[in-house]
């Protein structure tokens, strides 16, 4: 009991120290334990890396079993995109006052940190050059960086606090060695008429369907017509054929098949959706890409074959 005991203060010790000095290089790969709560500890600003700032409450560290206390009601939405661990401290700038609290999420990988942070995004946000892409939503900056989703929250809205908040956010930023970028599957999306920053990444129940996992997602307008175009990447040919067929059966019951399509790539089906209206959908290679909502038949084909002629 004695040595768990000592074991447990000296995981405290090592977390509460981690914010004195942030490492230059990434520490994403680290684990779950005490060490790897450490190394997440030092991305968060130290009391001498923003002029002004400094620590006064001492860093917590959450896993996906507990981040219900952090966050209770948001916590499932973190663990669908794979949260692997999560540390937050409170901050204060002497000078003025102001308080910020700042919430770094170690995602299992880029792409769900992306995934994450896209979803919690709004394409009317005012958009800021901090991570890989950040935004204000009035007391808040949050943006992703690598395998990290990081929030940080004041509670005054100005322009002035604002850009506290982004330098803060930098200083975390800079610390990341590997940045990563946008999932290359966005590439696929054509860019005429899609709603600026709407893409997302769905890592499960694609289109409301359990054997849809890892979809990517665009919003498009046109003529007071919206619309989306879904890109689902699955493990083989194979499991894209199953799944098309499966999503053809789930439309078939619950709306209209209209037609069978042999292009664009190795074809599929169009037809009406109760929800979305018309709906067309094929299969290339290991993808299933699907158009919902379009205004007929010919322009969710149209819009279908360009999003094919990119896959590779």
């Amino acid at each position: 009991m004695r040595i768990l005991l000592i074991s447990l203060l000296l995981a405290g010790a090592a977390l509460a120290a981690a914010c004195g000095a942030g490492p230059t290089t990434d520490p994403g790969q680290s684990g779950g334990s005490a060490g790897g709560q450490a190394a997440l500890a030092a991305l968060l600003p130290g009391d001498k890396d923003v002029p002004g700032w400094t620590v006064s409450r001492a860093p917590r560290s959450f896993t996906p079993d507990t981040l219900w206390e952090l966050i209770n009601g948001a916590a499932d939405g973190f663990v669908a995109y794979g949260v692997q661990e999560v540390v937050t401290a409170d901050y204060e700038q002497a000078q003025t006052g102001h308080e910020a609290v700042i919430e770094i999420y170690r995602m299992k990988d880029p792409l769900n940190a992306y995934g994450k942070y896209a979803d919690e995004r709004n394409p009317r946000y005012r958009f800021l050059e901090v991570g890989n892409e950040g935004y204000s939503g009035g007391t808040s900056v949050n943006f992703w960086t690598g395998p990290y989703y990081v929030k940080i929250t004041a509670f005054v809205e100005s322009d002035v606090l604002e850009k506290e908040l982004v330098t803060l956010g930098r200083s975390i930023a800079a610390k990341v060695a590997v940045p990563g970028a946008e999932p290359r599957e966005l590439s696929y999306f054509p860019k005429e008429n899609q709603v600026p920053r709407s893409t997302l990444y769905l890592p499960k129940d694609v289109l409301a369907q359990s054997f849809f996992t890892n979809g990517f997602e665009a919003r498009y307008e046109t003529n007071g017509t919206e619309y989306k175009l879904v890109v689902i990447a699955l493990d083989s040919e194979a499991a894209a054929r199953d799944g098309l067929e499966r999503y053809r059966q789930a439309i078939a019951k619950g709306g209209d098949l209209v037609s069978e399509l042999t292009a664009p790539g190795e074809g599929g089906f169009a037809g009406k959706d109760s929800f979305y209206g018309n709906v067309a959908a094929v299969r290339t290679g290991t993808h299933v890409v699907v158009a919902l909502g379009v205004p007929s038949e010919d322009a969710g084909v149209r819009q279908l074959a360009e999003v094919v002629g990119r896959i590779k």
